[in-house]
């Protein structure tokens, strides 16, 4: 807050000196793009972290969940500093994408932040993204992947996601303990074009098969954020046995870059909002790996065996007898 206090003061004694000879020496243009850059890392101090509080709401403390504000009434949850899940409220209901690892008491924790009825989409089957569908009644998803998504969320699954991706056990206290009431889940679909409408916001549904053969992204209209899931991670896994030839995720960036004009900032399922610029990078690392141009250094986690591909700021896992498609 004290760099925000700074830029804040500095922009407005620039302003008010504009006329004095000090600056006359610079340009319309130059002190036009000067002050455009002051007021860009003031909106960047909007960003900043809320947990514990954001203006009079306050959210309890919980080891499991560190909570950003994105905007007025967007929130990024990073669960167990792990995966991204994000809560965007409109006027009439507020909608939760991707719920996390499933490790802790999500549901209840989400009621602490809005009042809203919820709705709840997952942007693919992992079950990084999926593992707390067993705490809502219902959750959307593209049907593409529902039966990766039962596959996924099983408890035996859902404990092995849990071995390989925290660090230290979640304490009995903050786990999910209302099994006894919580009916079975129901998979709603949520399909190409789909538009979930919260009263004055409505985030179209853009699937974007690769990652999984179910992937979709949301685009909120409103504001121009792109919730991504794994699409557009800094490093994106398509090495793994469910993901789709590499062709086909190259069209999936195709799709997004063509509707670039609708959104700013993409909000990934791992790691910081990144610029729009991004996916042009993607494209560029995806193509090279196609043509040739890169080969790939051996690339390993516990979801499988692969290569790896850079190009700036992209990243692509992948496997090298899954790039074309058949």
């Amino acid at each position: 807050m004290a760099f925000c206090n700074i830029v804040t003061n500095f922009i407005t004694m620039i302003i008010l000196i504009r006329s004095t000879t000090v600056l006359g020496y610079f340009n319309k243009k130059c002190y036009r793009q000067f002050l455009s850059a002051c007021v860009y890392c003031l909106l960047l101090c909007t960003a900043t972290s809320v947990y514990g509080q954001t203006n009079n709401l306050v959210i309890p403390s919980n080891p499991c969940f560190k909570v950003y504000k994105i905007s007025e009434d967007i929130w990024r949850i990073v669960d167990n500093d792990v995966v991204n899940i994000y809560l965007v409220e409109g006027r009439d209901s507020a909608l939760l994408i991707d719920n996390g690892l499933g490790a802790a008491n999500l549901r209840d924790f989400i009621k602490s932040i809005t009042k809203l009825p919820l709705i709840v989409v997952i942007t693919h089957a992992h079950p990084d993204h999926a593992g707390a569908n067993y705490q809502f009644p219902r959750v959307y998803a593209s049907p593409d992947d529902f039966e990766a998504v039962k596959f996924f969320t099983t408890p035996e699954m859902r404990a092995g996601t849990l071995q390989a991706m925290i660090r230290s056990p979640v304490a009995d206290s903050l786990k999910f303990k209302d099994t006894v009431n919580q009916p079975a889940t129901i998979l709603l679909p949520a399909k190409n074009g789909y538009v979930f409408n919260l009263g004055d916001r409505k985030l179209e549904v853009i699937q974007v098969p690769g990652h999984t053969k179910g992937s979709i992204c949301l685009l909120d209209h409103k504001e121009k954020f792109l919730f991504t899931g794994d699409n557009d991670n800094t490093l994106v896994w398509l090495h793994t046995r469910d993901a789709l030839p590499l062709e086909t995720y190259l069209e999936s960036l195709k799709k997004l870059q063509s509707r670039a004009i609708e959104f700013i900032t993409l909000l990934p399922g791992h790691g910081d909002p990144v610029d729009k610029e991004f996916i042009k990078e993607q494209i560029g690392c995806v193509e090279d790996i196609l043509a040739g141009k890169c080969k790939g250094t051996i690339y390993e986690t516990f979801a499988g065996k692969g290569l790896l591909c850079r190009y700036k700021r992209a990243q692509v896992a992948y496997d090298p007898n899954n790039l074309h498609v058949k």
